[in-house]
This record gives structure tokens, sequence and C-alpha cells, in this order.
């Protein structure tokens, strides 16, 4: 094989979608380390989704935020409930059913 080629090749595999979402953040640099943990993990258990169907796996891995630490409790809770009440949904009706949610304007 061409060395170019096969550099080309090897190149693609290191700048990859998966191979830089693998271990290259720091946890513990993170405001919330825990979280930031949490996120990995889960990124990790939906690897082999994509589109729609890995942004619920990864939604569903994650733990609840605690609305205790935020800086508003109050939204916090309301954007939780909303999250909850929408997340059957994607794309525009996403967009409308969490506009549509008591509490969340601004």
């Amino acid at each position: 094989m061409k060395p170019r080629i096969l550099l080309a090749m090897l190149a693609a595999l290191a700048f990859s979608p998966l191979a830089l979402a693998q271990g290259t953040v720091d946890c513990t640099k993170s405001r919330n380390p825990e979280r930031c943990e949490a996120r990995q993990k889960a990124r990790a258990a939906c690897h082999d989704k994509r589109g729609a169907e890995r942004r619920r796996c990864v939604q569903d891995q994650m733990p609840p935020p605690d609305c205790g630490k935020s800086m508003n409790p109050g939204r916090c809770k309301s954007l939780q409930t909303a999250r909850d009440a929408c997340k059957d949904k994607i794309g525009v009706a996403h967009r409308q059913c969490m506009e549509a949610q008591p509490g969340l304007k601004p």
C-alpha cells in the first residue's frame, strides 16, 4: 500500500468523531466532575447509535441534574419537568412542546 494512502487512513481514524469523543475530556477540571463522568459513561454506552436515537440514549443514561446546586433551583426543576414531558418528541415538535411548558418563559 502506498505510504500516502496509509497515512491518510491513519489520520482519518485518529480524527474520527468516535476517537475524539473517547477519553479527551479531563473531568477533574470540570465545574461538576460527577456530571462530567456520568456524561462520559453515557456517551460510551451510546457510542453505536446515531442522531436522535443517540441523543435520546444519552439523555436516558444521564442522571437528573441536582437542582439544589443550581443558581435558580425553581427554573432548574421546571426545565427538568419539561424535559420529562417532551422526551418522546424530536425536532420541531420537541421545541414546540418545550415552549408550551409552564414556568420556562424568561
